[in-house]
């Protein structure tokens, strides 16, 4: 993870600042990542409580350990989201929505239902119903629409931030299907379990 952040922070930092990659960006595309880079820092903040309380709800060694090193990486992400939007705060032509992202995205009209998606749901309260909901739905459906299609829209449009930190945040990502499926797996044979797994698929789908 460390050499990981080193060459991420250090493209950033050195070579796309040199190239004067932040005002390449589309004006169009830059105005979308003041709504994107804000949704997906909230939904990295709220899985660090999410695989925190699945951590402390495992039982087996092999499932903590998991479950740990995926808190360990929600971290990372959220810092690697939070700097996208310092990233084009300080470089991009137009820093507003930037370098407030937060408020932006509290008067942003698709915030309640995004507050759905990657908050509420990631902390539910029931270890299971976190799972399903940031693991098998939110990591294993969805990543790849909301991230790697993300850094090719991002690409098209001269964008070459969002590639850097996207990607290096997806490939962490197949480790915690993994941990989904485990969860899964762990529960499946419960009964007690079993009448709620169902509702909580519904419930995170919809």
């Amino acid at each position: 993870e460390s050499v990981k952040d080193e060459r991420q922070f250090g493209t950033l930092l050195d070579g796309l600042t040199r190239l004067n990659a932040g005002n390449r960006v589309h004006p169009r595309w830059g105005e979308t990542m003041k709504v994107a880079s804000n949704f997906l820092e909230v939904g990295e903040y709220n899985a660090i409580a999410a695989t925190g309380m699945l951590w402390d709800s495992a039982t087996a060694a092999e499932q903590k350990n998991g479950y740990l090193a995926q808190v360990l990486d929600e971290i990372r992400h959220t810092h690697q989201c939070g700097f996208v939007n310092y990233y084009f705060a300080k470089h991009y032509h137009d820093p507003a929505g930037h370098n407030d992202a937060r408020r932006t995205r509290a008067i942003g009209p698709l915030w309640k239902g995004m507050k759905r998606v990657f908050a509420d749901g990631f902390i539910s309260g029931d270890a299971v119903e976190c799972s399903v909901n940031l693991q098998l739905v939110g990591e294993a459906c969805f990543t790849n629409p909301l991230i790697v299609a993300v850094t090719e829209w991002a690409s098209a449009n001269g964008d070459e931030i969002t590639p850097t930190v996207f990607l290096s945040i997806e490939t962490d990502e197949l480790r915690h299907m993994a941990n989904g499926y485990q969860t899964v797996v762990s529960i499946a044979n419960d009964p007690a379990a079993q009448k709620y797994l169902n509702t909580d698929l519904n419930n995170a789908f919809w």
